[in-house]
């Protein structure tokens, strides 16, 4: 139950976060917000205001904001209409909901380096027989403390460092208080990376332990951590999308749905509060840049249309935006379908599997 709570408060914070902006941009810029919605279907809290009804909606999975005039039939030429706004107001008012995302993401990952961001440790988890690392005498729970005379901070660091290594790498390892000193050869091994991709890299045959490292930063410090660590995510997930659009990872390893996301924030609850928030921003990440695709009924589809708007000097028909928008619900649907379908495939026997144990270890308790 509480994995649930987690996780329909989580895509409330995003919601409320995306649509806020939309909300902000359209009050700022003259345009009348006639309701602000978290969920969908049949409203369960009612809150009216000067202006705008607040509604929060059995079916937490979404959100929007209602703006006058945002429709060419409920369009009355009304100055505190969307439709009555020059192009660039419109595009700024759509741009904003994305945008507070991305922002959010940065403050999330800004807290992070205040609290502490986690890493990998360099403790060793598992070592591979017939492999250098197990031939040179390393054992499981060895912490590594340098590669090559350099100190290593976490097990990304370390395994860079071994992957740019050539033929002999040196290893500084602290065991049961003390500290030893190996030389191991590097072995080639063709391996996946994060994209599905094959290469071939060095490696000496250990695996990460479960130990997680938590590093704090100053204020100012982890101002710099929060941008590098948003770019970053961006940068991966963009890569991610460019990669599944080329072919190079399949569609259906590359996206996940609710059923997805309710299992990593099990999983991540399993961590702690600094696991949650960096799902939370990564979240926020993923959602800018998926609203800014150029797809129909998305928020980037419809900077598109402004955009042609803007080139042509005229608005497109209303039987071309019809047919865009019906388009759109087809895509949208036939998406959600699928990725149901695959969250279902993907991650169904893992949930299912985690309640049979969560269940056990009740029963065990209580007997």
């Amino acid at each position: 139950m509480l994995n649930l709570i987690i996780f329909i408060l989580i895509l409330s914070v995003l919601i409320v976060v995306h649509e806020f902006g939309h909300f902000l941009a359209a009050r700022r810029n003259g345009v009348r917000v006639e309701r602000f919605s978290i969920g969908f279907g049949t409203p369960i809290f009612k809150r009216k205001g000067k202006e705008t009804d607040f509604w929060i909606c059995a079916f937490p999975l979404g959100g929007y904001v209602k703006l006058a005039g945002d429709m060419r039939s409920e369009y009355h030429g009304h100055p505190f209409e969307f439709l009555s706004k020059p192009i660039g107001i419109k595009m700024k008012i759509v741009f904003f909901g994305p945008l507070f995302n991305f922002i959010f993401a940065f403050i999330l990952f800004w807290v992070m380096g205040v609290v502490g961001f986690p890493y990998p440790d360099t403790v060793v988890g598992k070592v591979l027989e017939e492999y250098p690392a197990y031939e040179a005498g390393i054992q499981e729970n060895d912490k590594v403390i340098e590669i090559n005379d350099e100190k290593v901070q976490n097990w990304f660091e370390m395994s860079e460092k071994i992957y740019r290594s050539q033929e002999m790498i040196t290893l500084k390892i602290e065991r049961d208080g003390q500290i030893l000193d190996f030389k191991v050869p590097l072995k080639e091994k063709e391996i996946s990376d994060a994209f599905g991709r094959k290469r071939t890299v060095p490696i000496v045959g250990i695996s990460a332990s479960s130990k997680i490292k938590i590093v704090k930063y100053n204020f100012f410090h982890a101002f710099f951590k929060g941008v590098e660590a948003t770019l970053r995510t961006a940068f991966f997930i963009v890569k991610g999308f460019t990669f599944m659009i080329l072919g190079i990872v399949p569609f259906k390893e590359a996206v996940a749905g609710p059923l997805g996301i309710f299992y990593i924030t099990s999983e991540a609850l399993k961590i702690g509060i600094v696991a949650i928030l960096h799902l939370m921003a990564v979240l926020n990440v993923s959602l800018t840049i998926v609203n800014l695709i150029p797809l129909p009924l998305l928020d980037g589809g419809h900077l598109f249309l402004f955009f042609i708007e803007k080139i042509r000097k005229k608005q497109i028909s209303e039987r071309t935006e019809d047919f865009i928008t019906q388009l759109g619900f087809i895509l949208i649907a036939f998406l959600i379908v699928f990725v149901f379908y695959n969250d279902v495939i993907r991650f169904g026997s893992k949930i299912w599997h985690g309640k049979r144990q969560e269940t056990q270890q009740t029963l065990e308790s209580k007997s």
